[in-house]
């Protein structure tokens, strides 16, 4: 069965609002001592623009993690050679440009006139054929690197189980057309793209129903997280809405923001959004390795099913609805507040510090959001799933210590 895009499936509910970036048609003559880092965050753009455009169903964001990873990756290793007889813009550019034709052949046009432009500029020589042949070199062992990763058998009949805590398919997941389903049961066997064994990663093992901290979170989740919560802001809504698309889009546009702010040549942003998208994406892959390790149930079930959990603190309400959709995967821990973690630790790194002030959009139809801070970011996308009602609050927290871990490694061993 093909992977449903769950962020979609509400779309139109919340009346999502695409906010598709033009690509830009500027190029320059440029090499590795004075490159600008124009050509990284154009093919960033291209890349997250296309995605984020596709119609439903659209693209789940571990894949599209996977993806944004392989190819900024392809383009560090595409400039990062010995000598200065080449083109790195066009080293990188050809790169980027046969990844995505491969991994998104549906952009391939746009792809195609986004590297013709910027070739355009280079002047035919020695340097412009080597920087080609090196870009093509890089996305073809990229290519060949991933291509038997473990993603495309990460899909596996699941079984759930029968005791309270145990993770069930949740709506529209346990009904017709998907009849019981549960997505990438494997994705957690996927090679990481950064970190060593994913095993290394691993959340601790979450609470059982039965306990006290469970039960402060059911009943907080029931009472902020439902469709319409009367304890729940209008800010809390906001916010539960402005971080509910996929982790890429919003922190490529993060680290976009940043880079307007601070000048860094291309080699340095060729390095920064290849371990933010690698540690994007092994964020991902160490949360749904833990997700499908404990298999614990989601709120929508907890709630439904509280009068037969043996806690005599939790009052089950069958109607309970959350506000957005849940992804159809296990509850703990949450794979969105992970990417974040990961995130938030790769761009203080690379910009110097966590104090930096930025205004940031979301595709969702909610104001946009300043922060000081980049963890002050991080943590309140953490804490938007339980808000949204879709996840418990250990698994908020629990999910962005993982993240934290992931992106300290990513820094240490991206080169």
């Amino acid at each position: 069965m093909k992977t449903p895009n769950y962020r979609s499936i509400k779309r139109s509910a919340v009346a999502t609002a695409l906010c598709v970036l033009a690509l830009s048609s500027a190029a320059v003559l440029l090499f590795p001592a004075t490159a600008s880092a124009d050509v990284v965050v154009e093919w960033n753009i291209a890349m997250t623009s296309y995605s984020e455009a596709l119609p439903p169903p659209g693209m789940p964001p571990f894949a599209e993690a996977r993806i944004y990873a392989m190819t900024h990756l392809a383009m560090l290793n595409a400039i990062s050679r010995d000598g200065s007889n080449y083109s790195a813009v066009a080293a990188a550019a050809q790169a980027a440009h046969d990844v995505l034709i491969n991994q998104f052949p549906g952009g391939a046009a746009s792809f195609d006139t986004l590297l013709a432009t910027q070739l355009a500029v280079i002047p035919n020589g020695v340097a412009k054929t080597r920087a080609v042949q090196l870009g093509a070199a890089a996305a073809a062992n990229m290519l060949a690197a991933r291509t038997n990763d473990g993603a495309a058998t990460a899909e596996a009949p699941y079984t759930p189980g029968s005791q309270p805590g145990d993770y069930q398919f949740t709506p529209p997941f346990n009904g017709p057309p998907f009849n019981g389903y549960a997505a990438v049961p494997k994705w957690g066997q996927v090679t990481p793209f950064v970190i060593d064994q994913v095993e290394h990663f691993r959340a601790p093992a979450p609470y059982t129903v039965h306990d006290l901290e469970y039960t402060f979170d059911f009943n907080e989740i029931k009472a902020l997280g439902s469709q319409n919560s009367a304890a729940r802001t209008a800010d809390q809504t906001d916010l539960a809405m402005f971080w509910y698309e996929n982790s890429s889009f919003g922190w490529n546009r993060v680290a976009r923001l940043l880079v307007a702010q601070q000048s860094h040549n291309l080699s340095e942003h060729a390095r920064l959004f290849a371990t933010l998208n690698a540690a994007l994406a092994d964020a991902y892959i160490a949360s749904l390795d833990s997700k499908y390790l404990y298999n614990f149930w989601r709120p929508i079930t907890a709630i439904r099913l509280a009068a037969a959990d043996g806690n005599d603190l939790t009052v089950a309400d069958l109607g309970w609805e959350t506000l957005l959709l849940t992804p159809p995967v296990p509850d703990y821990p949450s794979a969105h507040a992970a990417a974040g973690g990961a995130a938030s630790v790769v761009l203080i790194s690379f910009f110097g510090g966590d104090e930096h002030t930025f205004t940031l959009t979301s595709t969702f139809p909610v104001p946009p959001r300043t922060f000081n801070r980049i963890s002050d970011a991080a943590r309140e996308n953490a804490i938007s799933r339980m808000l949204v009602g879709i996840h418990f609050r250990l698994a908020c927290t629990a999910g962005y210590e993982q993240g934290l871990a992931v992106g300290q490694w990513a820094v240490k061993h991206v080169k």
